[in-house]
């Protein structure tokens, strides 16, 4: 396609000036803009071409700054350099509306290098800078406004007790090191959870700990789930310069070597994070379920008391992560009336992760299991009733001591332990939801999901019959389901054509959104891969400024209708802010696929691995899509970077050759080695669900990416 105009941002308030409204020259004046990031292509014009490929090229206009300003810290004097302009990273501005129907291309106007492509610094840079996630550091104001909402609680050496007159870095240092603890005052009205048996399960890694868990058997039968998320709302006020700050980053940006925070790090990693043996404050919903999973009560009535929410103040016993907790469900560890806590094997089970506050192993242990057995069979109960579950490849890194070389790279694996946390941060969701809709009406803020892309899904069912002869039905989410379903009974022992389908699936699939359940019909609050009929985020308030939301309005539904009536937010302004957030979530996930992208692709400079299988997951005129299972990775193919080695043909559907013909993509391609061998099967035939060996390498050109070659077919 070719691009004829750029849309202006739905976030700048005001008519916006654009190629679709070239009257309005209010822009003059004050014109919305957006950053580009990308390289310098030299010809008779300078052009940037934007690492973002749906963006056209861009003229620079003005004089392009090369050189790159530094401050030496030893003498705090500026100096400069020349960068190699080959390998450079440069950013510019583009004024919405500048773009003038006579003009080739749309001009880009204060173009400045940024940095050196294939530096982790730089790039990661020009990865926040492109996606608009670059906050830099957190203002004097929202510094203070945390400080405000701490201090009161931060544990301080006995000397410094007494001194009125710290100043911030003082407390802050004081609350990170030391530590932190609620007051007396802070305890007020709240549920007191702190001798129940709670504890959390996150990654090895995990700062932000705010979700934590506590199951236990009622005399009835049932069982107790308690969902205990961190009480960010109290320590962010409306209104406040911390919560206009947060409003404004939406979500904590998480990237391969670094985070950058919602929240200031005294909050984020110390007063709300529910750390173990240490008394936090919580909003909690705590529910009565079965063991198979369901919450009907075993006489067929509902009771009021069936579910509770509220503000808690709770004490962690334990922080569990997910290969401990995956551990305890295998049997690898803790086993009943087989092991001794003293003979505990603490590469299973470290000994920083036991329990403490009087809590014992085997409880916790015993803990784990009983969840995972509930939250399986929520699980089996949720899919039969219409759930959809696509899951892609997330690759995970380690790295050497420099913080920013990937020494390995390898599938982040989803296991039980993770699976069993899903369960009941979706239920406690979808609970907190139904509240909401009930007492606070059209103000619920509530996350829906529409259906997929109807040409996009229609795609994927004729390639799936065409190519492996299985029949998608692809009606709603429940009949999805049942054919993926199917297709692991009925391809059971080829993973690879599962996984692809997969894969494919995910192309056509639409993003879920925020919304103000009142701006939007009820048809449309539905949730497609949840198959529910409506849905929010409470759980992470810590990193999603819509959970923040989400706990103010259901403490307001708590404290009654005169609580409701004078909310603070109006429907449509919670509806902008959901907007807000929906923006601000799809350039934190792209600035993630960023970096995940920009570290593979160091790895592969130092290790590039060689035949490596790939599958063909669609085939255009010159080039075609593969799919490298091991890296969850699929890329286009550029026939052009193999004439070299390749001669090739296009065939369509009828088998005729399509040489070099414009319009329509050809649906099989034939690579013909130029330089010929004793034997004639090293020809590659480029078709949907082919398998072929490829060449993972870094590319040499920036931006930086990875680049696959065809090394040729495959061998089984």
């Amino acid at each position: 396609g070719k691009v004829i105009y750029v849309i202006p941002p739905k976030e700048t308030a005001g008519t916006q000036p654009s190629e679709l409204n070239p009257s309005d020259q209010s822009y003059r004046t004050k014109a919305p803009r957006r950053t580009i990031v990308g390289t310098l292509k030299r010809g008779n014009r300078r052009m940037l071409v934007p690492n973002n490929k749906s963006l056209p090229a861009f003229l620079c206009a003005g004089r392009v700054q090369t050189r790159i300003t530094s401050t030496n810290n030893d003498n705090n004097k500026n100096s400069t350099k020349e960068v190699d302009e080959e390998n450079a990273l440069y950013k510019a501005e583009y004024v919405y509306g500048s773009w003038g129907e006579n003009h080739l291309w749309p001009p880009c106007v204060n173009t400045q290098v940024m940095g050196t492509s294939c530096n982790v610094e730089d790039e990661t840079m020009a990865l926040l800078t492109e996606h608009g996630v670059d906050h830099g550091d957190f203002p004097p104001p929202v510094l203070k406004d945390v400080e405000k909402a701490v201090e009161s609680g931060v544990i301080l050496p006995e000397q410094q007790q007494q001194q009125n007159d710290r100043d911030f870095h003082e407390t802050m240092a004081a609350a990170l090191e030391l530590g932190w603890k609620p007051t007396p005052d802070m305890y007020k009205g709240r549920r007191d959870y702190r001798k129940e048996r709670i504890f959390t399960i996150d990654p090895t890694t995990a700062k932000d700990l705010d979700d934590a868990l506590h199951i236990k058997q009622c005399p009835d039968g049932r069982i107790e789930i308690g969902v205990h998320i961190a009480d960010v709302s109290y320590f962010v006020p409306h209104g406040t310069a911390v919560d206009e700050e947060a409003q404004r980053r939406a979500t904590t940006v998480y990237l391969v070597d670094r985070t950058v925070p919602m929240l200031p790090r005294p909050l984020c990693e110390v007063a709300c994070s529910l750390n173990e043996n240490v008394e936090r404050l919580a909003f909690s919903c705590v529910w009565k379920m079965n063991l198979d999973g369901t919450m009907e009560h075993p006489n067929g009535k509902s009771h009021p008391e069936d579910v509770w929410y509220g503000r808690t103040v709770i004490k962690s016993c334990a922080r569990l992560d997910y290969a401990t907790a995956q551990n305890i469900i295998e049997g690898k560890v803790a086993v009943p009336g087989k092991e001794r806590p003293q003979d505990i094997d603490e590469t299973l089970w470290p000994k920083s992760r036991q329990p403490t506050g009087g809590h014992t192993i085997a409880q916790v242990a015993a803990d784990v299991r009983l969840m995972h057995v509930v939250a399986k069979a929520r699980r089996m109960l949720r899919f039969r009733n219409g759930a959809l579950a696509l899951n892609g490849v997330k690759l995970a890194f380690q790295l050497e001591d420099d913080g920013e070389t990937p020494m390995l790279c390898a599938p982040y694996p989803i296991r039980d332990s993770n699976r069993l946390v899903e369960e009941y941060m979706l239920l406690a969701n979808y609970l907190v939801a139904q509240r909401l809709i009930s007492h606070a009406g059209g103000l619920a803020l509530l996350r829906k999901h529409p259906p997929p892309l109807p040409k996009g899904l229609d795609d994927v069912v004729t390639v799936a019959k065409a190519g492996v002869g299985f029949d998608i039905d692809a009606k709603s989410s429940k009949t999805l389901q049942v054919s993926l379903n199917r297709l692991g009974r009925e391809f059971g022992d080829n993973e690879l054509i599962i996984q692809c389908i997969t894969e494919m699936l995910m192309t056509p699939m639409q993003p879920a959104e925020y919304i103000a359940a009142g701006e939007v019909e009820q048809e449309h609050w539905r949730h497609f891969a949840l198959h529910i009929p409506y849905y929010t985020h409470f759980t992470s308030p810590i990193r999603r400024y819509a959970d923040v939301i989400v706990h103010r309005l259901l403490q307001a539904t708590i404290d009654g209708t005169d609580a409701i009536d004078s909310f603070p937010l109006v429907q449509t302004e919670i509806h902008a802010i959901a907007s807000h957030c929906n923006d601000k979530k799809m350039a934190s996930k792209k600035a993630q696929d960023r970096s995940d992208r920009v570290f593979l692709a160091l790895f592969l400079k130092r290790q590039p691995l060689h035949h490596q299988m790939g599958v063909v997951l669609s085939v255009g005129q010159k080039t075609f899509t593969v799919f490298v299972p091991s890296l969850g990775l699929s890329t286009l193919v550029f026939l052009d970077e193999h004439k070299d080695r390749y001669t090739f043909k296009s065939l369509s559907s009828s088998g005729r050759g399509t040489g070099n013909e414009k319009g329509g993509g050809s649906n099989r391609i034939i690579m013909e080695p130029k330089k010929k061998s004793k034997s004639d099967n090293n020809k590659v035939t480029i078709d949907v669900f082919a398998k072929v060996s490829v060449k993972c390498i870094c590319k040499e050109t920036p931006p930086i990416d990875v680049k696959l070659m065809i090394e040729g077919p495959w061998r089984d």
